[in-house]
């Protein structure tokens, strides 16, 4: 059973709130917000240096439209600073065919089968805020020539908890892109309303994916162990990790005990694989 049968849609979202969406765009007003938001003086001087040089020459910035998602917060934040997983999972259940490989302890290399390609560094990590510094080339159909540029991609993450103590998060996404190719700059204006449609369709379909793992992990956590299961470019201690949140989850969701985390499984988790072999 696919882990998309366990909600209506991905982007399925819940608001604690009625309230009227924050504003999202290109404007003055909100690349200026945006930059004294940046956590500058918590970057490391090389990782500050990158950021600087993108910020001060940025050809494209758009502020994404503001994402409220029922999600628990320990496992958002663990997909967030592990893409490899949610890009597996996807691959799993035949939605992609984007790539990645982790090059290092922060890094990855993504290819997302389109003619996008490039590197991605976590510069700062916190519960509340990320930074990440984008590297790459694109190149097609859109264009003559390749394109090789930058990003600096900024999101911020808040815990929310409404009266039935439903746990949320909203997601805030700043992007700042600069593009050498000369000529670039017209053209990336020109289009940049194209460019911003695909970016937020894409941070609404990603939230929404988190999301629906959330609701599953409540649930029906057996579809993310069997997912889970088939995830071969994923290192063990991720998935083991990552099945553990689940199973604390569903604990928790059905009123048992829940015990501190640990390195090796838990009597839910057993249970859990008992089932699904007995399914099979």
């Amino acid at each position: 059973m696919a882990l998309a049968t366990s909600t209506s849609q991905w982007s399925q979202a819940a608001t604690p709130t009625a309230s009227a969406p924050p504003p999202h765009g290109t404007t003055r007003e909100l690349h200026e917000d945006a930059l004294r938001k940046l956590p500058l003086n918590k970057l490391t001087p090389q990782g500050r240096g990158l950021t600087q040089k993108i910020i001060n020459d940025t050809t494209i910035f758009r502020r994404l439209p503001q994402q409220t998602i029922e999600c628990r917060p320990e496992l958002f934040h663990f997909m967030v600073e592990n893409p490899e997983l949610v890009i597996n999972m996807w691959e799993v259940m035949g939605v992609t065919n984007v790539s990645i490989k982790k090059i290092g302890a922060h890094s990855y290399r993504i290819d997302d089968g389109q003619g996008t390609s490039g590197d991605i560094h976590f510069l700062y990590k916190s519960p509340t805020h990320y930074v990440l510094y984008c590297d790459g080339t694109y190149t097609g159909t859109l264009m003559p020539r390749p394109i090789r540029g930058r990003c600096i991609i900024s999101m911020t993450a808040a815990q929310l908890r409404n009266a039935d103590e439903t746990d949320y998060i909203q997601c805030r996404l700043d992007s700042f892109v600069q593009l050498d190719n000369l000529g670039v700059e017209v053209f990336a204006r020109t289009f940049q309303t194209m460019i911003g449609g695909i970016a937020d369709h894409n941070f609404r379909e990603t939230t929404g994916f988190v999301s629906s793992v959330s609701v599953a992990a409540e649930s029906a956590p057996e579809n993310l162990h069997r997912i889970a299961g088939k995830c071969r470019r994923v290192a063990p201690d991720v998935k083991q990790k990552f099945l553990a949140i689940s199973d604390r989850i569903y604990a928790q969701a059905m009123g048992l005990a829940v015990e501190e985390p640990t390195t090796g499984g838990d009597a839910v988790s057993t249970a859990l694989r008992e089932a699904d072999a007995a399914t099979r």
